[in-house]
């Protein structure tokens, strides 16, 4: 049965939403950078491992790892790409070496992954959990050499979970990032291109149903049973004046991205001008995911 679990990035918008959805139910400590220290909370950088070793001798082995660290919202440039690993896998690598020495790898590790690991192509439109993998940016790229570190040592003992974008009703970064420039809502071409979202509340439902018992360890999507067309973000978010973009320009500057190989526009260009589904198909054989921008 599980105890105690040690949440990694505790203080992030996502690790503060499982602090406090668990804090009742199980016996949490949580790890964060800048978080002064506390019974609970522990400030520790993960990229030092004299301070994971004394944090180690220091603490009991946890049941579970919820491993959240990650730079978030920020795919990064090639020339980042050592940042980029040094936060995205090496800190995972740091913590469980000096775990694994001391006898004390949790029974369960949850890793935060992406759907930006599948690589957004413009001729494609669904993804699913074995779909070929080839992310562009350093952010991806990353995150997908931290997934293949843990199923490569502790596959049996880990659960990688790919996100689609995550929204909550006080987080719509994810979601405005896609219709918003500036204080101006933008639409492109009909608004019938659709993507797939992910209420934080899934997350948690997701993570309740692994340290359950109730999910067998492998890789999942985790998002919404619906998709999403930009239509569909407009009624909900109530917005009655918008600029129309004309679905032709977005398509220029993808080739125009792509030809000068500049990963932010040809990125963000896909995202805009095709279906962007990433269906959780898989997870909702084990558990039910009910959560959706309706009911948020």
């Amino acid at each position: 049965m599980i105890k105690t679990v040690l949440v990694t990035g505790g203080n992030g918008v996502i690790g503060s939403f499982i602090f406090n959805k668990f804090k009742k139910e199980y016996s949490i400590t949580a790890l964060c950078k800048s978080q002064k220290k506390s019974e609970i909370f522990h400030s520790l950088d993960l990229t030092k491992n004299i301070d994971i070793i004394n944090f180690s001798d220091n603490s009991p082995k946890f049941d579970a790892l919820i491993f959240l660290v990650g730079l978030a919202h920020k795919k990064g440039k090639g020339k980042e790409s050592k940042l980029f690993r040094m936060i995205n896998k090496q800190t995972l690598v740091n913590l469980l070496s000096v775990l694994k020495e001391r006898n004390k790898i949790p029974d369960k590790i949850i890793f935060a992954s992406t759907i930006s690991v599948y690589g957004e192509k413009i001729d494609k439109s669904s993804y699913f959990e074995d779909s070929n993998k080839s992310p562009f940016s350093p952010y991806a790229l990353t995150k997908l050499e931290a997934e293949d570190y843990l199923l490569k040592n502790f596959k049996s003992k880990s659960w990688v979970l790919r996100f689609a974008p995550v929204y909550s009703s006080s987080f719509l970064l994810n979601i405005n990032r896609r219709i918003k420039i500036g204080n101006f809502y933008f639409k492109i071409g009909d608004g019938s291109k659709k993507m797939s979202l992910c209420n934080i509340e899934n997350i948690g439902d997701t993570i309740e149903g692994i340290l359950q018992e109730k999910v067998p360890s492998g890789i999942y999507n985790i998002s919404d049973q619906y998709d999403y067309s930009y239509n569909d973000i407009f009624k909900h978010m109530k917005v009655k004046w918008f600029i129309r973009i004309p679905l032709i320009i977005i398509k220029v500057l993808y080739y125009i991205g792509r030809a000068f190989n500049n990963l932010y526009i040809r990125e963000n260009s896909i995202k805009l001008i095709s279906d962007n589904i990433f269906p959780s198909t898989k997870i909702r054989k084990n558990i039910k995911l009910s959560n959706n921008l309706n009911n948020d």
